[in-house]
């Protein structure tokens, strides 16, 4: 597991690189990065998460040993986040990209919120079908 601040540094030279979505279809790119926040370009959109953000998004999937993109909303900044986690922890966690889900490979203990059942996740198929316009 890296810590956030090597991921802030991973990302200042990743700039202009692609990143895999998560739950969508495609890849996102980074746009920009620095101390305060990283920007990336998730399907033509504009996403501007501070490390703040992502720092506590972080702690929540260590505490509950899943993250979904429903969870933070759906929309791009979600899938983006779920996407630069699935990226940069890749050593960390497992993705279920039909379901837009991260569990934690190694955890301990019983999560503080259990929104997925780490052993078997849910189905997010009408949701995908909606978003990709299928």
């Amino acid at each position: 597991m890296i810590s956030i601040e090597t991921m802030k540094y991973r990302a200042k030279v990743m700039v202009g690189k692609e990143i895999p979505l998560v739950f969508w279809r495609g890849k996102a790119r980074v746009a920009a990065a620095d101390d305060s926040s990283i920007a990336l370009l998730v399907r033509g959109q504009r996403v501007d998460l501070t490390w703040d953000r992502i720092t506590v998004t972080w702690k929540r999937l260590l505490s509950d040993f899943t993250l979904t993109v429903d969870e933070l909303g759906g929309q791009a900044d979600a899938v983006g986040l779920v996407s630069l986690f699935a990226f940069m922890q890749s050593d960390t966690v497992e993705v279920v990209d039909a379901d837009g889900l991260l569990v934690l490979k190694e955890h301990e203990g019983k999560p503080v919120h259990q929104y997925v059942d780490v052993g078997r996740p849910a189905t997010w198929g009408p949701w995908r079908r909606k978003i990709h316009g299928d």
